[in-house]
């Protein structure tokens, strides 16, 4: 089994920043994800190794049986030490015995054939799979660091934004009193003019 894809744990918070519980249950979700698939080829991974042993205990079954069958064949019964009757029956038991003989070899490699096929086919399905599934995560941690960096870069836009206006807002009384200190005097000036008149 391989290592979990390096995907952080947390993300750091900041001021107004994302919703944690949200990012954090997306994050445990692809996790699971990940250890879904991980396991599956795992799985794929194992069958594949069983089937070849399998393969490999029938070559050795096969090659005890060859060996059998040869000792059998090259110690036939003396033909001298037989009715002519007897060794015709005998060299028709060893032609159909030759024809046994060739049919099994054939059907044990077509056996062991369709075995490796089958073993390779399955390797070759989990392996694909499996970078499937890696080429996955990796796409999916690239899109998370990618929003990161996107929702950081935002944070920080809005972060000077509100600076700015607090800036401004504090300001604003200081401006708000000369104004009001500008009409007193503007107001006072136009006293005497408005008696007169």
């Amino acid at each position: 089994m391989t290592a979990a894809l390096p995907l952080p744990e947390s993300f750091a918070l900041t001021l107004r920043g994302y919703d944690r519980e949200q990012v954090d249950e997306r994050i445990d979700e692809l996790l699971a994800e990940i250890r879904l698939l991980t396991a599956d080829r795992d799985a794929a991974v194992a069958e594949a190794e069983n089937l070849t042993r399998q393969l490999e205990l029938a070559r050795s079954g096969n090659a005890a049986l060859r060996v059998r069958l040869d000792r059998m064949c090259r110690t036939p019964a003396d033909p001298a030490a037989v009715s002519d009757r007897v060794r015709h029956l005998l060299e028709l038991a060893h032609a159909e015995a030759d024809g046994i003989v060739a049919t099994a070899r054939d059907r044990a490699a077509a056996i062991v054939r369709e075995a490796e096929e089958t073993a390779d086919r399955r390797d070759a399905d989990a392996r694909a799979r499996a970078y499937r599934i890696v080429d996955d995560a990796r796409r999916r941690a690239d899109r998370l660091a990618a929003i990161e960096r996107r929702t950081a870069d935002r944070l920080r836009r809005i972060d000077a934004f509100l600076a700015d206006a607090e800036t401004l807002l504090a300001e604003q009384p200081a401006l708000s009193r000369e104004s009001a200190d500008a009409s007193a005097a503007g107001g006072a000036d136009q006293g005497p003019l408005r008696a007169v008149a």
